[in-house]
């Protein structure tokens, strides 16, 4: 028995050591925030949380103390963050490269959110449950936010540790609530115990913009939320809805060329007739056959595609194959033939490098 107590013990005691105080005030910092951007953009806060411990150190990295940059979020090019807005250089996967600065931590997690709900490479997390972190953490590796492969078991370990998946379930009003109950904080049960005073006597009004991979605030539909919070009853709801301008959703590829993202139900042609292109035009631009049936996600361009990539390179993923590669990167598909000395109608293996902008040498 007392073996078994000293075994007990021990791996009590090694579980709490795993547990770095300065990870858990990173947390109880903001949790909140994360919390509130799930709700607005869909993102689990137990990932949104984890990426910020792991690419700030828990709040001691150089671009998070000098530029409030918690996610590592890369300048992306004049169309992307243009030249006006403040940035910091730093060294990454080069030397000097350039890193997005905010003038607030709000302002980093609300540019991360948006990073993830506006691109068509995340698109496929969206359709994820929210409370399944493990396959959120292994798909941001996939598509391509990270380029350390043990980037997903990086996010996962720090989820597990910190007990993150607590938060993917809660509401705003119930967030201090779970941090004096995974960590034991007073102060956390001082603001806890303020919230519940709070919900039992205000009425709230917020407006929340509705969010949808692939689209930005400035044409997701506004919901305006009216929350008469009491002790006995349940909370009455009212919603008005704006229409929405289709043109809104066209967006600036990186290779700069401009596109939508595929919404359930659309076609060809009817993508056409809301845009006011023909439909010869689009299957041309986009490498299809007239009557191709396109899926929910996919991206139409509203141009030609390109003769060169936005990069030099790409390392194959699963389920990639010339097409998807093509559209990913705006490159015609018998450039990319030819610059990787393929023939056409091979499909390129995974982990597969492949040029997108000059020919590979010969071997």
């Amino acid at each position: 028995m007392k073996k078994l107590l000293f075994v007990v013990s021990v791996f009590v005691t090694i579980s709490l050591a795993a547990q770095s105080p300065r990870d858990i005030e990173y947390i109880r910092k903001h949790a909140y925030i994360a919390v509130q951007e799930m709700h607005i953009y869909k993102v689990p806060a137990s990932i949104t949380l984890a990426q910020g411990l792991l690419e700030t150190g828990g709040g001691q990295s150089r671009l998070a103390d000098q530029a409030n940059n918690h996610f590592g979020i890369k300048c992306k090019g004049e169309s992307e963050w243009p030249s006006s807005k403040p940035r910091i250089y730093h060294d990454d996967d080069a030397k000097g490269e350039c890193f997005r600065k905010y003038p607030s931590v709000e302002e980093s997690y609300r540019d991360h959110s948006k990073f993830l709900a506006e691109r068509p490479y995340y698109t496929a997390l969206f359709k994820l449950s929210m409370t399944d972190y493990k396959n959120w953490a292994h798909g941001l590796k996939k598509s391509g936010y990270a380029t350390d492969p043990q980037y997903g078991p990086k996010l996962i370990s720090r989820i597990e540790r910190y007990n993150l998946d607590q938060f993917d379930k809660a509401k705003l009003e119930e967030v201090y609530a779970k941090l004096y109950n995974l960590y034991g904080n007073q102060d956390d049960q001082y603001l806890a115990m303020q919230e519940v005073s709070k919900s039992n006597n205000t009425t709230v009004k917020t407006n929340i913009a509705t969010v949808n991979p692939g689209k930005k605030d400035a044409y997701v539909e506004e919901t305006t939320t009216t929350i008469a919070k009491t002790t006995s009853t349940a909370p009455s709801i009212t919603v008005e809805k704006r229409k929405v301008n289709p043109t809104a959703r066209i967006k600036k590829h990186t290779n700069n060329i401009p596109y939508i993202v595929v919404e359930a139900g659309e076609s060809i042609g009817s993508i056409a007739k809301s845009f006011k292109k023909t439909p010869t035009d689009l299957a041309r631009y986009n490498e299809l056959k007239l009557g191709t049936r396109i899926t929910e996600g996919q991206i139409i361009f509203f141009d030609k595609k390109k003769s060169k990539g936005s990069q030099m390179a790409y390392q194959v993923q699963p389920g990639d194959d010339m097409y998807t590669i093509s559209q990913k990167f705006g490159v015609k598909i018998s450039n990319l033939y030819k610059y990787n000395r393929m023939d056409p109608g091979t499909q390129p293996r995974v982990g597969q490098r492949m040029n997108l902008k000059s020919k590979i040498k010969k071997s």
